[in-house]
């Protein structure tokens, strides 16, 4: 058996990096300051983003190790907005995303990765906080800064299942403000990023925003929540002492729209098959992640620069497509141009002093993406590749409602 390794933070990078570690047959500790898992959000739901990647999202996470237990809904239409509040369908025979719930509930992501954590051997300390992290550790502790913030409320509602999306200034400067209806729970937030200065963004404009659009919609006994993320962050894999970043603590989080679960679980898993491996996780990690933050960085610059009317056009290009899944990942594909320019952007903003350095790092920007985690052989304990060919949209993805939605009820 392989000698013990200590992971800071019990989210879902911590979780997964565990829980690879662990099938590997290493001797595995998490420790989490927090009481229970997911104690940072309040059961709002969350989409696991489907078109990032050509393969599943199950199927990744199947790949990875991790069994999809938790609740879930695949999302195959999603309703947009733009400023003027004209509206935009995107539809897609595959799912756009996946709807999930976060928080301490026995339905949710994080509950699900604790489980199979522990049910792997992996010994999970609640509630105990780390004095000092030991050499040779892995940091999942979350994010260093902030640059993102989200707020919102979670309620109860009579209206059918649905996803909307609104980008709009007055209702969430520089970011969006979206609707997810599941099951008769719902989650209704407000995003909003800034390079300079604490982002400033208000659940109830975004309230009232959705209320004008959507007849019906009534809050009354919502509970409110917060989050933050920090989507501008400079990248830290290593440290002298030999500690690995995962996740958030990484400074690993989508910069156009503060996507971060793919991230936080795939930087997990990559570190611990490097470590299982004896390879370099700074420059593996550097291979499948600087690409694709790049291009998000390059779309969030143009995001931000673009007068409104373009931004209306460009939500009608890449929504009003006959698969919208598949113009969304060309969308946020490293095409080379894009990714040398957003290089070259981001070096004359960090000397001005308007962001940090977040595509520093030694390398190519244009290395391999996080598909290459999908293409080596699978290290010990985790389950051969399955794609998505296996098993047809058409008698894979309907049932997952039917399954799950009595377990998203409980959330």
């Amino acid at each position: 058996m392989n000698s013990g390794h200590t992971i800071i933070g019990g989210g879902p990078a911590g979780l997964t990096a565990a829980l690879v570690l662990a099938r590997a047959g290493a001797k595995v500790r998490v420790l989490e300051r927090r009481a229970a898992v997911g104690a940072r959000f309040r059961g709002d739901f969350q989409g696991l983003e489907n078109w990032t990647q050509r393969t599943d999202a199950l199927d990744r996470l199947a790949y990875l190790g991790v069994e999809p237990d938790f609740a879930h809904l695949a999302v195959h239409e999603v309703t947009f907005y733009d400023a003027r509040l004209r509206p935009t369908i995107a539809r897609s025979r595959r799912p756009l995303f996946y709807m999930i719930c976060r928080g301490d509930l026995e339905a949710s992501l994080d509950r699900s990765l604790l489980r199979q954590a522990r049910a792997a051997g992996v010994r999970v300390r609640l509630g105990e906080r780390a004095e000092e992290a030991p050499r040779k550790a892995i940091i999942a502790t979350g994010p260093r800064r902030i640059d993102g913030l989200a707020r919102g409320y979670v309620f109860s509602t009579d209206l059918p299942d649905q996803v909307r999306a609104m980008v709009s200034d007055e209702v969430a400067p520089g970011g969006y403000a979206y609707l997810l209806v599941w099951g008769g729970r719902a989650t209704l937030a407000a995003c909003a990023f800034r390079r300079d200065e604490t982002p400033r963004v208000s659940r109830e404009a975004a309230a009232d925003a959705f209320r004008r659009l959507i007849p019906g919609l009534e809050l009354e006994d919502a509970r409110p929540f917060a989050g933050c993320g920090s989507v501008m962050s400079p990248t830290r894999f290593r440290d002298a002492d030999g500690r690995l970043y995962i996740g958030e603590a990484a400074g690993l989080q989508d910069p156009e729209w503060g996507f971060g679960l793919w991230y936080a679980i795939e930087s997990g898993a990559l570190a611990a098959r490097c470590l299982l491996e004896s390879r370099d996780y700074a420059a593996e990690a550097r291979r499948a992640f600087d690409a694709y933050r790049s291009a998000a960085f390059f779309n969030r610059l143009l995001f931000e620069v673009a007068p409104r009317s373009l931004i209306g056009q460009t939500i009608r290009h890449v929504g009003g497509a006959s698969d919208a899944r598949e113009r969304f990942r060309r969308h946020c594909a490293p095409a080379s141009g894009k990714v040398q320019l957003a290089r070259a952007c981001a070096w004359v903003l960090h000397r001005r002093q308007d962001v940090p350095a977040i595509l520093g790092g030694r390398g190519s920007i244009t290395g391999a993406s996080p598909g290459a985690l999908y293409k080596a052989a699978s290290p010990p304990g985790l389950p051969s590749r399955r794609t998505a060919r296996d098993t047809p949209a058409a008698t894979a993805e309907e049932p997952t409602h039917q399954a799950t939605i009595e377990g998203i009820r409980s959330c």
